[in-house]
């Protein structure tokens, strides 16, 4: 077992991306020693079957990842880094929390596998062009700003190559007017997710405008009634996201009300086609 921890300078953030770092290493701190894995959250990555869930939707749509170099980006503290690389494939994990990188470096140590962990950010990366087969990223592009980040997945994959993205939207305008105001003026009512000043929710023609640089594209929306979730037991949030994908199944315009997407391109081949 070996633990990929090339040298690499030190990595220089602006402002924006400091405050950014620091946030996540204070979301990090608290789990970084947490190590063992989820074995249901695994499961969803190995044998996808409940397109409804997001997770496993995304699973199938990166295929069979065994002998692929892959590239998790913005990959947190690790644990999808681990869970593809048990699936087989050659994984760099990249971010800009010194804290997540550490964590990650110390998950494969404990599960014996070759990953490799490396701070740096992803708009750009420091990678050649052409150094991935697949890109898996969950809640990055409305971070670094969707054009910016598919710009660099597009320099990074190899011909026919595949990214999937899993990311929050906000394409409308009332209901992110709601949630702005209840996470500023009524925290108090359930558990909402820390979130810094920098981060945007996507719109549909954001992402639209942003892939059409692809030779293939698929968007599925997700997260209609789920987005209350904090406000619901545990219990309840499956049987939500079944209802969730019934309702956009049966009235695709309720789209513009998904609180979340899966993107996944394929990259051109080298005559553009």
């Amino acid at each position: 077992m070996t633990v990929q921890t090339s040298w690499t300078p030190k990595l220089v953030l602006d402002p924006v991306l400091r405050d950014e770092a620091h946030f996540a290493n204070e979301d990090y701190a608290p789990y970084a020693d947490d190590l063992a894995i989820n074995p249901e959250m695994f499961r969803r990555y190995h044998s996808p079957r409940d397109l409804w869930d997001w997770r496993q939707l995304a699973a199938l749509l990166l295929g069979d990842v065994r002998g692929k170099d892959l590239l998790d980006m913005a990959c947190g503290m690790g644990e999808e880094s681990v869970y593809l690389a048990k699936l087989g494939a050659r994984v760099t994990g990249i971010d800009i929390s010194d804290v997540g990188v550490a964590s990650l470096k110390k998950r494969a140590a404990f599960h014996h596998l070759e990953i490799t962990a490396l701070e740096m950010r992803c708009d750009p990366t420091s990678f050649p062009d052409g150094s991935f087969d697949r890109i898996h990223g969950l809640g990055i592009l409305h971070h670094v700003g969707i054009e910016a980040g598919l710009r660099e997945v597009d320099r990074l994959l190899r011909p026919g190559g595949l990214g999937v993205f899993l990311e929050p939207l906000g394409d409308s305008a009332t209901v992110e007017a709601v949630k702005t105001f209840l996470m500023k003026h009524a925290r108090f009512l359930g558990n909402f997710d820390r979130v810094t000043d920098h981060e945007h929710n996507l719109t549909w023609r954001e992402v639209r405008a942003a892939t059409e640089r692809f030779a293939d594209v698929r968007m599925y929306p997700f997260h209609l009634l789920y987005r209350v979730k904090r406000f619901l037991p545990q219990s309840w949030l499956d049987a939500l996201r079944r209802i969730d994908s019934g309702l956009l199944a049966l009235a695709p315009r309720l789209d513009h009300f998904a609180g979340g997407v899966v993107i996944a391109v394929r990259a051109r081949n080298r005559h553009g086609s």
